[in-house]
């Protein structure tokens, strides 16, 4: 038979604690019963049980021997047996008094201690509830009772807290109050009825624990009672409704003061019933969906209202304030998980695609044309929160190229379109940085190289590849003269040098204007008009350093254009003609060095045969044979053709204010000693006694007669120029200045200059493709013609990029000279002919 076995300490054997104990029999013998003996529970020396006697071990009495004694159990004593019938009820009694509700006028009590006299103390619970669980075994009876009770307390207090007549939020804090009294004294009895858990409800994994038990009670009285979950939903619709009036400043308060001191008590209201919710593991469906609807549903109504009353700028900031609002709402009472499921459904309510959409292109429109960079922050932002990024970079690209394709296209103002664009790139460069968090375009190769070798350098750069596109699609609008006009302002710029900026200014200066060139497709358009004025500089000496612009060739053909190479041939002409000067100086010992000529190529300097005429005066006809004779004992088989367009002079002129000293050109110069020996000329004398040619001669005229240093007098006044006109030397010419610089209206690009320029591009273009496509062609063998067109594009992207229909005619005009010939059955196929 087993049984629960008391192992006593060594009593003296003189003691007669045990001697007369008789063990009775068990009800539940052997002897015919229906089940098994219990076990009786087997207690250590720190037990309760007042059968279990301990003495100190190893310590001898005066007299006695040590024992060991075994006592084995086999039913309940005849007086405990009778103590618990009466335990039961009293342990009822405890735990309903524990489970009471304060009187109505009672004061608060924390959770956990009685608000009423208990029939037994704590302990004496304890100990009732350990005698019936672990001695008597009674643990099925306790766990029924208590169960009673909880249902009992639970219905109480739910009955108490819904029969309030009171508004959501003030029911949600009577509601909350109440079920932290109720967890306070469900966690009381947790541990007085510790043995209901450990000695009965362990021993059965299907069986609840006593907390378990209470929360599941609670749950299905009051979590799962529709009264209760509507009240709970109206307390949090009405707290939201608050909070939001107060964050919106449209709540009954009257100071700021108290709007946030009713935030803040709310506030930790929620707290405590967010605590509450947990517990019972409801926070998600009675706190958080709610809570997420009502966000939704609130911002929806204000998204329809003010989403269509507010400018884009205004809107978004609205959007921004209140979303900032419910980050440091659900910051004060959620976790991080539940903050980021509020914030979403605020965001995608507040910016639903219907309105991301409607407000991009407008919004970033005025935001960049105002250069209001805080509100371009914003917007990225806000569209990156709910993935709208492809709305805002489409309106991106679109309003740059606009604005790049508006400043293209304005004939008016071409002089100031570089000055523009480079408003704009300025712009875009700090949008960029400060606005949209991506690194800009770098100008140079070797800028662009580190980029590309950077491995995050192209991953979140999706802006700055638009922009990019923006520009050149921009520049399409227009063609070639962005190119053009590039090249003048950096011909300007290249005029002045530094001057008083710092090296590394005027560089940075540069490299943004060359930036601009990146975006163009016409990099001959740039090279030609580019290297026509650094011819000018240099043979008008207008340059302000050659070394500098020796290090802009270089930095052009390393950084931007490898096929800047003219510019080294330019200055290698320059030196030999200083050379050749200064050799032809040193054999003319007894003339002055008045004189000077350059000796260029023409295969290296952009300037057609001079087909203009002059009458030079003759000692400047002496000075070029005497030049010309010492120039072909030289170069024997050398032919010399003078450009004098390009020629300048310096006079010195007597006015009534003094002697100045005018640096003019050569035609300036031819028609203002003629003045030497007369006072008044009419034009037809200017035209025959000069030489020029018409046109030539007006434009001289022109720039003497008209222009800001107006040595000549012109009559009648006007700024046409007639057969019958007549011009004066003007003595009464006045100058602060001594040397006098007058710009001559040959050497500046003129309109059908420009259109000469233009016209000479198109040929060598013309050339270029058949070129490439012949060079296709050999290597091919046989293409399609799509393949072809694709071939030559890829081919002369370097220089410029050809339309589908330049190509199709240099094809046809490649087929009529035979360099290449249809297929007999495929009229699409080429084949080279060799």
């Amino acid at each position: 038979m087993a049984a629960a076995t008391l192992l006593l300490a060594n009593l003296p054997s003189t003691s007669g604690a045990f001697s007369k104990f008789v063990p009775v029999a068990s009800e539940n013998d052997h002897n015919g019963m229906s089940s098994p003996p219990r076990k009786a529970a087997r207690l250590d020396q720190s037990g309760s049980s007042a059968s279990a006697i301990t003495t100190t071990k190893g310590k001898e009495r005066a007299g006695g021997q040590q024992r060991r004694i075994r006592v084995n159990l086999v039913s309940t004593p005849p007086d405990l047996k009778a103590e618990v019938t009466s335990l039961l009820p009293r342990l009822v009694r405890s735990v309903r008094a524990i489970l009471s509700l304060p009187a109505p006028h009672s004061a608060a009590t924390k959770p956990g201690e009685p608000s009423i006299s208990l029939p037994e103390s704590f302990e004496a619970t304890y100990q009732a509830c350990h005698v019936l669980v672990v001695l008597a075994h009674k643990g099925q009876d306790v766990y029924d009772a208590v169960t009673l009770e909880v249902e009992r307390a639970v219905s109480a207090v739910i009955k108490s807290v819904s029969g309030a007549r009171i508004p959501g939020v003030a029911w949600l804090d009577k509601f909350t109050s109440a079920m932290e009294w109720l967890d306070g004294r469900i966690g009381l009895l947790r541990s007085i009825l510790a043995d209901l858990d450990t000695g009965f409800a362990s021993r059965d994994p299907s069986r609840l624990t006593f907390r378990d038990l209470c929360l599941d009670i609670i749950r299905k009285n009051v979590y799962q009672h529709g009264q209760s979950i509507s009240l709970i939903t109206e307390g949090i619709r009405e707290w939201a409704k608050q909070e939001r009036a107060n964050d919106g400043a449209s709540s009954g308060a009257t100071t700021e003061q108290d709007v946030d001191m009713e935030r803040t008590d709310h506030r930790a209201l929620i707290l405590r019933f967010i605590s509450v919710l947990h517990i019972v593991g409801y926070f998600q469906s009675h706190f958080l969906d709610p809570y997420i609807s009502y966000t939704t549903e609130f911002y929806t109504a204000e998204a329809k209202r003010l989403g269509k009353s507010l400018s884009p700028a205004d809107y978004l900031a609205y959007v921004d304030r209140r979303l900032n609002e419910e980050h440091a709402r659900a910051k004060d009472i959620m976790d991080e998980p539940s903050r980021k499921d509020v914030l979403n459904a605020a965001e995608h309510t507040l910016l639903p695609t219907e309105i991301t959409s409607s407000l991009a292109n407008p919004g970033f429109a005025v935001a960049w044309k105002e250069r209001k960079i805080g509100e371009i922050a914003r917007m990225y932002a806000l569209y990156r929160r709910v993935g709208a990024l492809d709305g805002l970079r489409a309106a991106f690209r679109d309003e740059l190229q606009t604005c790049v394709r508006d400043v293209v296209t304005d004939s008016s103002k071409d002089d100031e379109m570089v000055s523009r664009l480079l408003e704009e790139k300025l712009l875009l460069d700090r949008v960029l940085i400060e606005a949209l968090h991506e690194r800009p375009f770098g100008n140079t190769v070797q800028d662009i190289a580190k980029l590309e070798e950077d491995p995050e350098s192209d991953g979140q750069r999706l802006f700055a590849y638009s922009a990019r596109d923006a520009f050149e699609k921009g520049f399409l609008a227009r063609k070639r003269k962005p190119a053009e006009m590039i090249a003048k302002y950096v011909d300007q710029a290249m005029r002045k040098g530094q001057r008083d900026e710092d090296e590394g200014t005027f560089w940075h200066e540069l490299d943004n204007v060359l930036g601009l060139y990146r975006f163009t497709q016409d990099k001959d358009v740039f090279r030609t008009f580019y290297e026509r004025g650094l011819a000018k500089r240099l043979l008008l000496q207008k340059s302000a350093s050659d070394a500098l612009e020796e290090r802009v060739i270089n930095r052009l053909r390393d950084g931007y254009d490898p096929e800047f190479g003219k510019g080294n041939d330019m200055f290698k002409d320059i030196a030999l003609s200083r050379d050749l000067l200064a050799e032809y100086r040193a054999s003319m010992r007894n003339k002055n060095e008045r004189f000077s000529a350059m000796v260029l190529k023409f295969s290296t300097w952009p300037f057609g045969k001079y087909e203009g005429t002059i009458g030079l005066p003759p000692d400047m006809s002496e000075e070029i044979a005497s030049f010309e004779e010492f120039y072909k004992l030289k170069h024997k088989n050398h032919k010399l053709e003078w450009n004098h367009s390009l020629g300048t002079v310096t006079l010195s002129a007597q006015f009534d204010s003094g002697s100045k000293e005018l640096s003019v050109s050569l035609y300036q110069a031819v028609v203002l000693l003629l003045f030497q020996n007369e006072s008044k000329l009419s034009y037809k004398d200017i035209l025959s006694q000069s030489g020029l040619k018409p046109k030539d001669t007006i434009l001289t005229l022109q720039s003497l007669a008209l222009g800001k240093a107006r040595v000549l007098v012109k009559r009648p006044t006007g700024k046409d120029i007639g057969d019958d006109d007549e011009f004066l030397f003007n003595v009464k010419f006045e100058d602060k200045r001594r040397k006098i610089h007058i710009p001559s209206i040959q050497q500046q690009e003129t309109v059908e200059e420009t259109k000469q320029i233009e016209q000479a591009i198109d040929l060598d273009r013309q050339a270029t493709v058949d070129a490439a496509i012949v060079r296709i062609m050999k290597g091919s063998k046989k293409l399609a013609d799509e393949q072809l067109k694709i071939k030559t594009i890829e081919a002369l992207r370097r220089h410029f990029v050809p339309t589908v229909q330049d190509i199709k005619k240099r094809i046809e005009h490649l087929l009529e000279r035979e360099y290449m010939e249809r297929d007999e059955k495929d009229h699409n196929l080429y084949h080279y002919v060799a």
